[in-house]
């Protein structure tokens, strides 16, 4: 646990206090990870040794915050083997932390998010109570430097998961972290042990050879969406969560394909209401229920003489050079820029693009990809298609006409996650191609002329610059020890420019509101997030103030919620597109466009204050 990452009673001394202090601040829940359990007087056992002192005690309802020992203890470990991130490991004190670690489980589960353990939550967690589990022969852990390290990890970029540090080699802790990421989308035991389990999801072990069965009759073709469960991604998914929808079942997000801890909350939230098992996976009955019928498979692209069209993840050379300086050309952001290598990066920004234009959203480049783009047999030309039309909203526009639009959008009975937030972005393109699909226009996400006229939108001027003026904190965001620096404007990748400011913390430490305001909007992490868990502070007069790649929310902070300057709001992290545990920054004035938020937060500077302030 890093140091005062939550207050203690100044009785607590002693060992208590010596062990939050042990290696300059690595936390414990590390340490104990690396050597064994650890007791309170800091002895280390062998990894792999038992003895009936260590044996882990049983969890007792009634657990809430403010209490501390064994049992608190057992229970972080619980929730750390379930995939809930826990700010500070466990270390045996039920603080703000814990309390938001267990809302976070029971949510996902469909419980009553109290932040204390029920009878329902121990039921619930007693499959993860098993012990923890250590690297078996052939298994890659945290240390192992090899080829076949590397390979897991080209297969984990493969699949979606970042990693800061690309293929190196190496087994360090941001490799750990996407093997936990990568097992927890995919329903896996979160070990952060790449085990046999693990490396066959990620097609690293081979299939054993198929016995010849006798001849039978045809059989009737399953339901593909039987078996849909936290981690999974695409239509089928997006079916699911569009029934949940039509049914009255809200999820946070929309109906965006992806499984992440909201569909699986909506989900056993629909099996409860429907007397069926509470499972949060899609069982027979309740495909049935929901009336999700088997859909047609992709048709496997046509044969064809463009060597742009099925470009995928894995794939080289001066081709995805071109897909890459296309795809930026459009104004996405690409990590790395075009460097001729289809990585998982270049995967997120082409399903991005697929998405705001209409096209199967498979990461994979289609002919009509190509097309837009202008990819053809002679080679790039450039992004083609339908432009948006002159005096409409564009995407990545904040502002007034974004809203309008998007009462419009409303007004016309589509539903646009987030409601009229006055931001263009993804779920906002998708509305638009919602109206255009069902107003039999071309479905491009863009606000062209013809849109534009089926909505009754008139042509309005585009937004002013943004200005910081009259805005000022009043409190600072982030608990110290931290360091930031003036990165407004500073290059990335894909030629975009930072939009916000970086303030480096430790792992856990606090966040809190730097004005009066309410819960704006929420994000949570799934797999290819960028902004990862994250949420706004927005002010009556709309501006707001974005913190993202948080591991944690504090209790209580949903949608709506109205917060002060300086309360608690949630956890520094690094979920999302992060390299590291920092907080990510952003400043819009009046819903507008972003503004550098250095000078704002330099005004009220405490990164040398270490103490709570929740």
């Amino acid at each position: 646990m890093s140091n005062s990452l939550h207050h203690r009673p100044t009785k607590r001394t002693g060992p208590r206090r010596r062990r939050r202090t042990v290696a300059f601040g690595v936390s414990v829940g590390v340490l104990a990870g690396l050597f064994g359990s650890a007791g309170p007087s800091m002895v280390f056992a062998a990894p792999g040794a038992t003895s009936p002192a260590q044996a882990a005690p049983a969890i007792s309802v009634g657990l809430h915050q403010g209490q501390a020992g064994p049992q608190v203890k057992a229970l972080q470990e619980a929730l750390l083997r379930s995939g809930v991130s826990l700010p500070g490991g466990a270390d045996g004190v039920y603080g703000p932390g814990t309390k938001a670690a267990v809302a976070s489980f029971q949510t996902a589960r469909g419980l009553p998010a109290t932040g204390e353990v029920d009878s329902a939550t121990l039921a619930a967690l007693s499959p993860a109570a098993a012990p923890a589990a250590s690297a078996g022969a052939g298994d890659l852990a945290l240390g192992a430097q090899s080829d076949a390290v590397k390979a897991l990890q080209q297969a984990l970029i493969a699949s979606g998961v970042f990693l800061p540090g690309g293929a190196d080699g190496v087994f360090g802790a941001a490799t750990q972290t996407g093997v936990k990421h990568f097992q927890r989308w995919n329903g896996l035991e979160v070990t952060g042990i790449a085990n046999a389990a693990t490396m066959a999801k990620l097609g690293k072990v081979a299939a054993a050879p198929a016995v010849a069965a006798p001849a039978a009759a045809p059989a009737v073709a399953p339901n593909p969406s039987v078996g849909l469960k936290m981690g999974a991604q695409g239509t089928l998914v997006k079916s699911l969560q569009t029934a949940l929808i039509n049914s009255g079942i809200s999820i946070l997000g929309g109906a965006d394909g992806s499984f992440g801890a909201a569909t699986k909350a909506a989900l056993t939230s629909y099996q409860s209401a429907n007397g069926l098992t509470a499972s949060g996976t899609v069982d027979d009955a309740t495909a049935a229920k929901l009336a999700l019928g088997a859909a047609a498979a992709p048709a496997a692209p046509a044969a064809t003489g463009n060597p742009y069209v099925g470009l995928k993840a894995g794939a080289q050379g001066d081709v995805v050079k071109h897909l890459q300086r296309a795809l930026i050309q459009t104004g996405l952001a690409l990590r790395g820029g075009a460097d001729g290598s289809f990585g998982a990066a270049t995967q997120t920004v082409l399903t991005t693009f697929q998405k705001t234009n209409g096209t199967p959203q498979t990461g994979v480049v289609g002919e009509q990809d190509a097309s837009i783009l202008g990819l053809t047999t002679s080679g790039p030309t450039g992004p083609q298609g339908i432009s948006s039309g002159s005096g409409f909203p564009v995407f990545g526009e904040h502002g007034d006409r974004v809203k309008a639009m998007q009462q419009s959008l409303l007004g016309t009975g589509i539903s646009v996650p987030g409601g009229a937030d006055g931001v263009f972005g993804a779920s906002t393109a998708g509305a638009v191609m919602a109206f255009q699909r069902r107003e039999s226009l071309p479905v491009t996400g863009k606000v062209d002329d013809q849109t534009a006229a089926r909505l009754g939108q008139a042509a309005a001027p585009a937004p002013v610059p943004p200005s910081a003026s009259g805005i000022a904190l009043q409190a600072f965001p982030v608990q110290g020890q931290c360091w930031f620096g003036d990165t407004w404007q500073a290059p990335r990748g894909g030629g975009r420019l930072h939009q916000g400011l970086d303030v480096i913390a430790a792992q856990g430490k606090e966040l809190y509101a730097v004005v009066d305001g309410k819960i704006g909007k929420q994000y949570i992490d799934s797999p290819g997030s960028l902004s990862g868990n994250g949420l706004r502070v927005t002010m009556p007069n709309g501006t707001y103030f974005t913190y993202l790649h948080l591991s944690a929310f504090a209790p209580g902070m949903e949608l709506g919620v109205p917060v002060k300057a300086g309360q608690l709001i949630g956890y520094v992290g690094m979920t999302g597109n992060a390299a590291g545990p920092h907080l990510h920054f952003e400043v819009h004035p009046a819903a507008g466009g972003a503004v550098n938020p250095y000078p704002l937060v330099k005004a009220v500077d405490a990164c040398s204050n270490t103490a709570s302030r929740a």
